[in-house]
């Protein structure tokens, strides 16, 4: 019973909140009344139009009488500038005072934050794949973090530093009209990689050729705009800082971002703090300094002017603060009549301290009159003008007057600074922003005696400038290095103190604008050398940023030089600090030099010719030092030059001939690597073998990426005048335009090699081959030529440096492969240091005469052809090649030669045998016919008689017989007699024929 009553109370209790719940929700859900609804526009139908809606907020109310759709404005219609549609009358109406409107465009210009649709993409790009190394910086096994890297919002603009990382500003807009995007940008470093593409959906131009912008570079504290047609419909804007290889480049900066085409605006956007607007303005203005405004504003309220002061464009008045020793810097008054001098101190302009509160500090007081410094060598003093470059064709020290130069001398010209009392004539110093603040302090960098040096930063993206004027050098280089003319040198000592991001750059300006180098964080005291090797106008400027950020401002952040020298100036240009000899006379200021090859003896003071094998590099031509050995494997060209002639001898004898491979520049690509949005690039190389030799090209490399602001402003990107870079061997980066597949776009070049250093074999290069991945079959024989870059960079202080390492090859046809290193995909394994192995057949050795092979003709009609054929170790030359030879053969087989040749020595041997035995039988002829005349002397013919015993000894001058006399003749050999008398023409005229005697005969 008791349950079921519990079961009857918790329905009735849900029943009740039920109630509650559906009472509660019936509320909620009221009908719309008139004032609930608002009105809208539908999306765009197929004919371009839309309607005009009436529709209430939502989970507002439900239900209700709202008012019938009507037609609204086409899709395309936006109201002018300075004004809004109205959807209530469809009509433009003014916007009011403290707002604005770009009519159909959105303007981005307050960088506090993020804007809305705005996103960064960053990716690192230092290692190439598979496992090699991009770059110039030394490679650590860690892929490079680039997280914190990117496009960052600044307040007046956005900004992407310098860093290992490339970076995108990535934004998309829907456009209901054909419009434009225009922002204006800064950068000041030309190898920055800069690049704006606009696409559509699906990834193409949205305008061919007009949609991808290469903007040039600004000039100290110039912005630049650019404005980019767009097509309607979905339009993805890219702002590209692209870093190949992880070097560290300038920053770029854009502000005031505006896109046109975009659908109406139905209220004006407000004025944001520290800016204002009348009725129907286009944009609002930024409030002057020492004022300031709220957001919405219709004017600026001044500060208190005894109190309190603002930057402009501020959004409050801030509270003048007491001066500190930050406040104020010191400098050398000028020199007065009597070449004094005193230490003094100003405050930094405009002041915004206050010297009367309780713990101010006050301006110092000038110090006591000290001594001049001395003035600049090539100045002298000059009473109310101060420190004056010499009259042409003089020269002084700087302590006393210029006095002119001997005779057959010729002066130095050139500048050069160590004291900073004052600032030189031909240099300037300037101070801006980035913002449209301004500086906030008169000069950039101040004299202080022995250097000079920044001043104070009160806003963190200033930039303090010393711009030093240069004009021409003279068209007679001081040196040479390689094949490169060296015209002049900039030599400067600094230091840098930085307890934040502060930065120093040293730039080039000339035709275009180029950073030479920079420096970031502290610097000890330093010396930097620049060598200029081409003939032109010339300026150089320093450039300090203090810091990035409020945070790294300070009295220590700050950058020094001590001393700037610039030799070899033209005509008319600075001051001579010294004369030279001229051993040959002067000639337009100048001296006439030596002939190459020859340097002044100062013993004589003429001009002797260098000792064989030796040259005279550049103007340096005094004293027999100045003569310098070429390095191993070159020859002296014209006494002024070491070279190759693209022939080689090594230590063993063995010539060798590249001159195939000098003839023309060769490239090979590194490896192809792809960025993360889809951006293909490639390091591409040009070497030239016998770079140097008048006889041989140069390899160039180029940067085709230019710009050219048209009359219209607008600004078109095209290919022409490219920079340049040459020497033997030279890279750049190579990137397939995407709008026109047939061009490539080419940047960034550097020289890896400017001249040849030295041509040698047998080098002990086992360890690098193996580090890089080459095979070391072979190396023994390779032949390395070792070229020399001295431009110094960020990661290769000592400049850069390239072996190329020849290895014959006979396999291989034409002029062969340049293969990179395995281990070292893009030629280098550190940044630094290049290398390239080259298998051709040229690099073979010639062939001599006792290289080659003999081959045997076959005998025809008794002559047969000796062939020469070289071996695989040598290369055979046309000019060297030996003639086909003949020579007389015989016909029949050797076997059967020898043969003929035995039996006829067979024969020779046994007709000396008859001879022997005809001799023999003579003689016992010579004996019977003896005792036959003994017979015939008795008258009885066919009888004799034979002596006694004791008569047969021998007469006087007979010889010893045998005592068996056999006298018997074959009928064989009488038949040869008959035949040799008959023969011989003599009748046979003895008619006893040969008997055999015996005991057992009687002779009658």
């Amino acid at each position: 019973m008791y349950l079921a009553t519990m079961a009857y109370s918790n329905k009735l209790r849900f029943a009740a909140v039920l109630l509650i719940v559906t009472v509660v929700a019936g509320d909620q859900t009221r009908t719309c009344q008139p004032e609930d609804f608002h009105y809208e526009y539908t999306e765009c139908d197929s004919k371009g139009g839309r309607w005009r809606v009436s529709v209430p907020k939502p989970d507002f109310c439900s239900g209700g009488a709202p008012n019938p759709p009507v037609r609204g404005k086409d899709c395309s219609f936006t109201c002018d500038s300075g004004q809004f549609l109205d959807i209530q009358d469809q009509e433009c109406h003014a916007c009011k005072p403290g707002t604005y409107s770009l009519g159909g465009g959105i303007r981005y210009d307050d960088w506090t934050s993020l804007p809305q649709g705005f996103s960064v993409e960053s990716e690192s790009l230092g290692m190439s794949s598979p496992g090699g190394w991009v770059g110039d910086d030394k490679p650590d096994n860690k892929q490079t973090n680039c997280t914190d890297e990117g496009w960052r919002p600044e307040g007046d603009y956005v900004a992407v530093y310098s860093g290992p990382c490339s970076s995108y500003l990535v934004y998309s807009a829907t456009l209901v009209k054909p419009g434009s995007v225009v922002f204006e940008y800064q950068f000041n470093d030309a190898t920055t990689f800069f690049h704006f593409v606009a696409q559509n959906d699906k990834c193409q131009g949205a305008h061919e050729n007009e949609s991808s912008k290469w903007p040039s570079v600004c000039k100290k504290g110039e912005w630049k705009t650019v404005r980019v047609p767009l097509k309607t419909g979905v339009n993805v804007l890219y702002w590209k800082r692209v870093n190949f290889g992880g070097i560290n480049h300038g920053p770029i900066f854009v502000r005031n971002i505006e896109i046109e085409g975009v659908a109406y605006t139905s209220q004006c956007s407000t004025c944001k703090e520290g800016t204002y607007s009348s009725e129907g303005a286009t944009t609002c203005t930024p409030c002057d300094a020492n004022t300031y405004s709220q957001r919405g504003a219709i004017s600026c309220t001044p500060c208190n002017s005894a109190t309190e002061y603002s930057r402009k464009g501020a959004a409050r008045c801030e509270a003048r603060p007491a001066c500190t020793a930050s406040d104020y810097y010191e400098y050398h008054t000028p020199c007065d009549d009597t070449q004094k001098t005193k230490i003094s101190y100003k405050w930094i302009q405009p002041q915004i301290c206050r010297t009367d509160l309780p713990n101010s500090v006050q301006l110092p007081a000038e110090g006591p009159p000290t001594d001049c410094p001395p003035c600049n060598p090539g100045m002298q003093m000059i009473e109310n003008k101060g420190c004056q470059f010499c009259p042409p064709n003089q020269f002084s020290e700087g302590a006393l007057p210029c006095k002119p130069c001997p005779g057959s001398t010729s002066p130095n010209n050139g500048y050069y600074y160590q004291w900073w009392n004052t600032m030189p004539p031909n240099i300037t110093t300037a101070c801006f922003t980035l913002s449209d603040d301004g500086c906030e302090v008169e000069d950039g960098w101040i004299p202080a005696g022995d250097h000079v040096h920044t001043g104070q930063a009160k806003v963190p993206d200033s930039y303090f400038i010393l711009n030093v004027n240069v004009g021409q050098f003279r068209s007679k280089a001081i040196k040479q290095e390689g094949g490169k003319a060296v015209y002049g040198e900039v030599t400067f000592v600094f230091e840098m103190n930085c307890t934040g991001k502060c930065a120093l750059s040293f730039a080039q300006e000339s035709a275009d604008a180029v950073l030479l180098q920079s420096w970031e964080g502290t610097q000890k005291r330093q010396e930097y050398k620049h060598r200029v090797t081409e003939l032109n106008d010339y300026a150089f400027s320093f450039a300090f940023r203090p810091g990035q950020s409020h945070k790294d401002l300070g009295r220590n952040n700050f950058a020094k030089i001590y001393s700037i020298e610039v030799t070899n100036i033209g005509d008319n240009q600075g001051g001579a600090r010294s004369c030279q000899s001229c051993p040959r006379g002067v000639q337009d200021n100048g001296c006439i030099p030596c002939p190459d090859g020859h340097f002044v003896d100062p013993n004589t003071t003429k001009c002797t010719p260098c000792p064989q094998g030796t040259v005279v590099l550049g103007d340096s031509f005094w004293g027999k030092k100045s003569c310098q050995t070429c390095g191993s494997g070159l020859q002296p060209f014209n006494g002024n030059k070491c070279a190759s002639d693209c022939k080689f001898t090594n230590a063993a004898g063995r010539e060798f001939d590249f001159t195939e491979l000098g003839k023309y520049s060769h490239y090979i690509d590194g490896t192809r690597l792809f960025t993360s949005s889809g951006t293909k690039y490639v390091h591409g190389f040009n070497i030239s073998l016998c770079a140097g030799h008048d006889a041989f090209p140069q390899a160039t490399c180029v940067n085709n990426v230019t710009f050219e602001e048209a009359e219209n402003g607008l600004g078109l990107s095209i290919f022409q005048s490219p920079n340049e870079v040459k020497g033997a061997v030279c890279r750049s980066t190579m990137i397939p335009a995407r709008m026109n597949h047939n061009m490539v776009l080419s940047t960034q070049p550097a020289s890896l090699g400017d001249y040849l250093q030295k041509i040698v074999t047998n080098a002990s290069l086992t360890e690098m081959y193996s580090e890089e991945g080459f095979s070391v079959e072979g190396i023994e024989e390779d032949i390395h030529f070792y070229y020399r870059s001295d431009s110094s960079t960020a990661a290769c202080k000592e400049g850069r440096t390239t072996i190329i390492s020849l290895r014959c090859d006979n396999k291989e046809d034409g002029n062969g492969t340049i293969d990179l290193p395995p281990k070292c995909s893009d030629g280098t394994c550190d940044g630094c240091n290049f290398h390239f192995l080259w298998r051709t057949q040229h690099a073979c050795p010639i062939c001599k005469p006792e290289d080659y092979e003999v081959i045997v003709g076959e005998c025809i009609r008794g002559t047969q052809m000796l062939h020469y054929v070289p071996p695989k170790h040598c290369v055979l030359q046309e000019e060297n090649k030996p003639a086909i030879k003949e020579r007389k053969c015989s016909m029949l087989p050797f076997a059967v030669e020898i043969g003929i040749l035995a039996g006829i020595g067979v024969g020779i041997i046994m007709c000396g045998c008859l001879v022997y035995c005809w001799k023999k039988n003579r003689k016992l002829e010579y004996k019977y016919m003896k005792l036959v005349g003994q017979e015939n002397s008795t008258g009885k013919y066919g009888e004799m008689e034979l002596p006694g015993v004791d008569s047969c000894g021998l007469d006087e001058g007979e010889e010893e017989q045998f005592d068996a006399v056999h006298f018997k003749e074959s009928k064989g050999k009488q038949l040869f007699n008959k035949l040799k008398l008959k023969i011989g023409g003599k009748d046979d005229d003895n008619p006893f024929e040969s008997i055999a005697l015996s005991e057992k005969q009687s002779l009658t």
